[in-house]
C-alpha cells in the first residue's frame, strides 16, 4: 500500500504563493504549475525513495519545467511534505 501524503501548512502557503506568482506572470501558468507540483507529489508517492537527501532524513525532488523542489521526509504510513522551494530565491535562513 502506498504511503499517504501529508502536506505541511509552510507547503501549501509555499504552493498557494507559486500559483498567485505565476497567474500574474500568465494567465493560466499558474494553474499548471499546481498541476505539476500534483504530478510530483504522484510520483513521489509512488517512489518515494527515488529522490536524493537533502540532508539526514529529508529528501528532494524537482518539479519539472519550473524552477522548484520539494523537500520531503518519510516514515512507514506517511510521505510529510516539508516545504516547496523556488530555487531562484534567496534561502530564509
Amino acid at each position: 500500500m502506498p504511503r499517504k501524503i501529508k502536506v505541511y501548512s509552510l507547503a501549501l502557503r509555499d504552493i498557494e504563493n507559486g500559483v498567485a506568482w505565476y497567474q500574474l506572470q500568465q494567465k493560466g501558468l499558474g494553474k499548471r504549475f499546481e498541476k505539476q507540483v500534483h504530478t510530483t507529489f504522484r510520483k513521489i508517492q509512488k517512489f518515494p525513495f527515488a529522490a536524493s537527501l537533502a540532508y539526514e532524513n529529508v529528501r528532494y525532488k524537482i518539479i519539472e519545467r519550473f524552477p522548484y523542489i520539494i523537500l520531503y521526509e518519510i516514515d512507514d504510513v506517511y510521505i510529510y511534505i516539508l516545504r516547496i522551494f523556488n530555487t531562484h530565491q534567496e534561502p530564509l535562513y
